[in-house]
């Protein structure tokens, strides 16, 4: 769909949330006035505090509390009602639907981002470049030549795609330290310089934020070539999902309000040119917004040709 019909699109969902809100204003929420709590995957923390921030600064009578948790306790969540909305990196399960279609609740998901996976190292090592055809052989070997991290165990985001994706549904068979927040593993790794990490790429890939910009200087992130390939990318937007970088997941907003109310409203402004402006800039590459990717290749000049043209 092109930009302009899709924009279109956007603003009448924002036009159907603001009738609906007025509707409903016999003691039903309004759209931009309250307060919902939503579960955000914390992998995906830097990107969404940007998006959150906005919101609320643009609505100032809409508050937005989050809570930060790995992906299957936030799902968990918004299947037991403690979220009116979740950003997750899947879409809800056919099992998950039916509970929720079972309470007469239909959830509403959209696609708002495509993320990367960051594999991060010691800062001291010389090589920072990494094939898909090793990291598949070190998650499979029982022996790995390397300590590998990952944040919040089984139930999270990351845990999942590198046993999903990456290993086709099988579990890793080299020892996964789980550590549970993201400073214990960047000191985990800053630490040892056999561990590898991984991490979502909002936490290290973010030119204008200074934290990210601080966690670089502890450890450095691979450049990752796709199976059977030699071209290595760094996990930066322009190359998530243009097919460059191989490690990506999509980000979700799974949505349960019955109503139009903040989540909703929320959910739109995410999925919006504002929201997803802001997912590019913090790092993520948005499903809407154009993203432009120049390749400069070095190429001899041929003066005679050139001085030819000229005459």
């Amino acid at each position: 769909m092109r930009r302009g019909r899709w924009w279109l699109l956007v603003r009448g969902v924002i036009g159907l949330v603001v009738i609906g809100g007025c509707e409903g204003r016999g003691g039903a929420e309004s759209p931009f006035e309250g307060e919902v709590t939503i579960g955000v995957d914390v992998s995906l923390r830097p990107a969404i505090e940007q998006v959150v921030t906005m919101f609320e600064q643009t609505y100032p009578r809409a508050k937005v509390r989050v809570r930060y948790l790995p992906q299957e306790e936030a799902v968990a969540g918004l299947l037991q009602d403690s979220f009116a909305a979740v950003v997750v990196c899947r879409p809800l399960t056919q099992a998950e639907s039916l509970e929720l279609s079972q309470a007469k609740i239909l959830p509403k998901q959209v696609q708002v981002a495509w993320d990367g996976i960051a594999v991060i190292g010691h800062p001291n090592r010389r090589d920072s470049t990494l094939r898909w055809d090793s990291l598949y052989a070190w998650l499979r070997r029982a022996e790995s030549p390397y300590m590998l991290v990952v944040e919040a165990g089984g139930g999270s985001s990351v845990y999942r795609y590198l046993q999903d994706s990456l290993l086709a549904g099988q579990s890793p068979q080299a020892k996964l330290y789980r550590l549970d927040s993201l400073p214990a593993i960047l000191d985990f790794v800053e630490k040892n310089p056999r561990a590898i990490g991984f991490i979502g790429a909002s936490w290290v890939c973010n030119p204008r934020d200074s934290a990210s910009l601080s966690f670089l200087e502890r450890v450095r992130v691979f450049w990752v070539a796709r199976q059977g390939s030699l071209d290595y990318y760094p996990p930066h937007a322009g190359y998530i999902r243009p097919g460059y970088y191989p490690l990506i997941r999509p980000v979700w907003a799974l949505n349960r309000e019955p109503r139009m109310g903040v989540a909703t409203s929320f959910v739109a402004f995410l999925a919006g040119p504002e929201g997803q402006r802001i997912l590019l800039k913090a790092g993520l590459f948005p499903t809407r917004a154009p993203v432009r990717v120049i390749e400069l290749k070095e190429q001899p000049i041929d003066w005679g040709t050139a001085k030819s043209k000229k005459e």
